[in-house]
């Protein structure tokens, strides 16, 4: 009988648990090394290891907001009004229909009926645009079905602030401004609908900057406030907030205004959408997916046809996924059903932008043009989705022309503001951002990104051949100029022609930016569509966090070499492809050029996904990263991507990763570049590489040969009942087995759950020989490195702790967040006449963790001790940056200075 290669987390254990005490429901190698794990675990190198995975996905964002679905339940103070006894039947339907709870046959009146289809966004129903439906109502949904001329012509007699609101926007989009500020001013300062009115007076901005901004504010906040006086249970006053507070990017309150809106009307699409636009720009795409859900449902009422604001939110969460096409089959049925609307159709251009076809995005423009020919609103689409797509020319270019043909709206200039911060141009972003504010000095983002770079015009800079490197005065300089010395070593692997190298030098200098604390992080790279925990590329700029512990920093310490070292490869990769690059390989590859052995989590979650059939082909490693569809698909694509990587080098050499991307560059898609260069298709590709996979699963024991039972299957044909006076003892049994399957990694597993839970601190000769065993068996494994460097550690004699070296070089090497092995590696290495090897664990120590006074005292000692006095000196000099009231630093100082002249 033929296995097919498992996992080796056996079944075997659950076989086990009725016959063996509980404790064998533990991992079978302790996890931890200490006795007593300490509190600081940066301190001790036999804690557990802490590294986590290097990138959030967006919704996993410590920064990100969650949209929560609000109660939909009906208000107590809505339903006692609908159910008043002293109100008629009329008013109590009109009541419904106010309060989005109405019933068929509330339907029946046709002003009732309009005005629910007016609420639920239905623009497409016939009834909307035939002449019975009424005047106001036929006008909106004529002008949300792109069709200004007609709802000016339905407006003629109407003059309510709605009305002159819908004819200020219908002027507006047959380009006749001046016509459309008096339309927006008479409704603005209309008195009988103050929600009307706020949003007549927003529209307003978009043409007309206020004169007096503070003035302009408080009457607008005036007017929301007497709406909500004059009844506590006017859903139109709570939606008119959430819309200015929204415009003025106050996501948070934003959110809670609609949320509260919805209470009081379930059936409000304006507020859904407010709500589901909030989620695309928290990133939060699985709440903006229902949201669209919801309001296909309650536009035709059956979910029968497409809905605008469905299509509109699925497309706005494909392209900050950097999913075009995506964006672009989302829009294609609402377009089908609504071709002159011109959201739509603005969002359709900026979906083609998105896959750098400038000629098919020229020729959308144009059509846009064609309807609305004084109309930036999709220029600024274009530009804002080019420059989330990092083609920072192209987005200026966009947006400067929507800036001409809109010099009042704050937004367009905003948007090019954002977008120079994010390439690099400081004195341009905030010249913009405070045009900007200038026009809107109440935009929460505007003022964020204008503190933002009159922050970093503070900082310090120090810079070297390649990189400027930016820091906050203060702490951070103790790590600066460390910092500014190992990027060029990095330019150095990164730009070479080595495997994972990319052959490329920038034209221009990288900035790297070392950023203070998590929130100013936060603020620095805001907006972007996936980031790292800890750092993230812009393509010129880097952002990083500064390695501290404390309450303002979400990750403590790191090995920053190690992810800057990735984020160049972005940075790199972006410059040579001109930001136009295969998803998954530019993540694939820099991965792999962090030169880092994988983890044992990291294997056990490739040997998963090939175990259960779940390894991603060419065309689903990239739906991983934009859209995945369970909780491990994006953890799993960074981990493939990158083993495919490794496989792509090893079998077509370090040179065809850099024409696949030359071919992306060139206009390829992903199965197209590989194609031409490795002449594979994604089922090929699949093909070829699960054969290699298998082989390098079974060199590391985490499958099964074919011809090697599991031990489930072993186990099953022996074990009796936990009462079965006949049964063979389990760990008889085991060992029975053992001797026939001397290297089966799964019953090893189980032979140390026996072992080591008789185990004392120090281990036995027995228990040793198994650890090692397994350690031969499962080379990727980290337990039995750390059960051995816990045994060692604990001897008497020092030689025999010198036999921990070799498992704590293991760890060490695994290691990205604390300084513990190298640490202690550094102390063993010196007390063995180690002094170089003592000095470089000591500097690794003190990379890690750079504002650690015990790591950078250890890193001086062993600089001394190995007659390196400018190192010693670095280290000093950064304790008396880090510890500014310790006198002592300085005397070392001056001891060192005393000594160099002495020589």
């Amino acid at each position: 009988m033929a296995w097919k290669g498992r996992r080796v987390i056996a079944p075997a254990l659950l076989i086990l648990t009725a016959a063996l005490p509980a404790a064998l429901a533990q991992p079978a190698v302790e996890p931890s090394l200490a006795p007593d794990p300490p509190t600081d675990a940066a301190a001790d190198p036999t804690s557990e290891p802490t590294t986590q995975p290097r990138e959030l996905a967006p919704e996993e964002r410590p920064d990100a907001e969650t949209v929560e679905t609000p109660d939909l339940r009906p208000s107590p103070a809505v339903r006692a009004r609908i159910d008043a006894e002293f109100l008629t039947d009329e008013e109590r339907a009109d009541l419904r229909i106010l309060h989005g709870r109405w019933t068929p046959a509330d339907l029946a009146d046709p002003a009732r009926r309009a005005r629910a289809l007016v609420m639920t966004h239905a623009w497409d129903d016939p009834f909307l645009t035939d002449p019975a439906a009424p005047a106001t109502d036929r006008a909106t949904a004529l002008l949300n079905l792109g069709r200004p001329a007609e709802a000016l012509d339905a407006l003629a007699e109407q003059s309510t602030p709605r009305a002159e609101r819908i004819r200020g926007r219908a002027l507006e989009l047959l380009a006749r401004p001046a016509d459309a500020v008096a339309a927006y001013e008479r409704a603005m300062n209309a008195t009988t609908d103050e929600p009307e009115s706020v949003r007549a007076a927003l529209a307003l901005t978009r043409l007309k900057t206020p004169t007096d901004s503070e003035g302009f504010n408080r009457a607008l906040l005036a007017r929301i406030a007497r709406a909500r006086d004059a009844d506590r249970l006017n859903f139109d006053a709570r939606l008119a907030e959430a819309e200015l507070l929204y415009a003025r990017h106050n996501l948070p309150e934003a959110s809670n205004a609609a949320k509260e809106a919805l209470t009081l009307n379930p059936r409000s699409a304006a507020a859904w959408r407010l709500l589901g636009d909030i989620a695309v720009d928290a990133f939060d795409f699985d709440t903006s997916e229902s949201i669209a859900d919801r309001l296909d449902a309650l536009a035709p009422g059956d979910g029968a046809r497409p809905s605008a604001d469905g299509a509109a939110l699925r497309a706005r969460a494909a392209l900050r996924r950097r999913d075009p096409q995506d964006a672009i089959d989302a829009l294609a049925p609402a377009i089908a059903a609504m071709p002159e609307r011109h959201e739509l159709l603005a969002i359709r251009a900026a979906a083609e932008s998105a896959t750098f076809d400038t000629d098919a995005t020229e020729a959308l423009l144009a059509e846009f043009d064609r309807r609305s020919p004084a109309l930036p609103d999709a220029l600024v689409w274009v530009g804002r989705t080019l420059a989330e797509a990092r083609q920072y020319d192209l987005a200026d270019a966009y947006l400067q022309r929507a800036i001409e043909r809109a010099p009042a709206w704050a937004l367009p200039r905003l948007e090019r503001g954002l977008m120079l911060v994010q390439a690099g141009d400081d004195a341009a972003a905030r010249a913009e951002l405070e045009q900007a504010l200038a026009r809107d000095p109440f935009d929460l983002r505007a003022q964020n990104s204008l503190t933002l770079v009159t922050e970093l015009a503070t900082y310090q800079t120090i810079e070297t051949d390649h990189f400027v490197i930016r820091f906050k005065p203060g702490i951070d300089a103790a790590l600066a100029p460390e910092m500014a010395v190992a990027m060029e070593a990095l330019h150095a692997r990164v730009c070479s022609d080595a495997p994972g190298g990319v052959d490329f030098e920038p034209a221009r200098k990288t900035t790297i930016e070392l950023m203070p604390n998590h929130e100013w992080f936060a603020v620095r790279i805001g907006g972007m569509p996936s980031i790292h925990t800890m750092a993230a590329s812009t393509g010129p700029i880097i952002a990083i966090e500064s390695p501290q512990e404390g309450p303002k920093f979400t990750v403590g310490p790191f090995d920053w070499k190690r992810v800057l070292q990735h984020e160049y490869t972005h940075t790199v990769n972006l410059a040579r492809t001109r930001n136009r690059i295969i998803h998954w390989l530019t993540e694939a590859n820099a991965v792999f050029n962090e030169d880092s052995p994988r983890d044992m989590r990291t294997w056990r979650l490739l040997a998963s996904a090939y175990t259960n059939n779940e390894l991603f082909d060419l065309e689903q490693i990239n739906i991983a990263f934009v859209r995945p569809k369970r909780p491990q698909d994006r953890s799993l694509a960074y981990a493939q991507g990158a083993w495919m990587f490794e496989y792509i080098v090893e079998r077509w050499g370090p040179d065809a990763p850099r024409a696949i991307m030359d071919a992306s560059t060139a206009g390829a898609s992903a199965v197209e570049a590989f194609e031409q260069v490795l002449a594979e298709s994604p089922q090929s590709f699949l093909e070829a590489f699960t054969p290699w996979a298998r082989d390098q699963l079974l060199e590391r024991g985490l499958i099964l040969p074919d011809d090697l039972p599991p031990a489930d299957e072993l186990l099953a044909g022996f074990m009796g009942g936990p009462d079965d006076p006949d049964a063979t003892p389990p760990e008889q049994l085991i060992d029975e087995l053992l001797a026939e399957y001397p290297d089966h990694p799964e019953l090893l597993d189980l032979k140390l759950a026996f072992a080591l839970m008789r185990a004392d601190e120090r281990l036995s000769d027995e228990q040793i020989a198994l650890l090692e065993r397994m350690i031969a068996v499962r080379p990727p494994d980290d337990a039995p490195h750390r059960r051995l460097a816990r045994h060692y550690l604990a001897a008497e004699s020092f030689d025999e702790r010198l036999r921990a070296i070799p498992h704590l070089e293991f760890l060490d090497a695994r290691e990205i967040h604390t300084p513990a092995y190298a640490a202690a590696l550094a102390d063993l290495y010196a007390k063995s006449g180690n002094p170089t090897g003592a000095q470089e664990k000591a500097e690794r120590a003190a990379s890690i963790a750079p504002f650690d006074a015990d790591q950078r005292e250890q890193a001086a000692r062993m600089a001394l001790l190995n007659n390196d006095l400018d190192a010693a000196e670095r280290h000093l000099t950064a304790l008396a940056i880090i510890e500014p009231d310790r006198d002592i630093h300085r005397r070392r100082l001056d001891a060192l200075n005393k000594l160099r002249a002495s020589r």
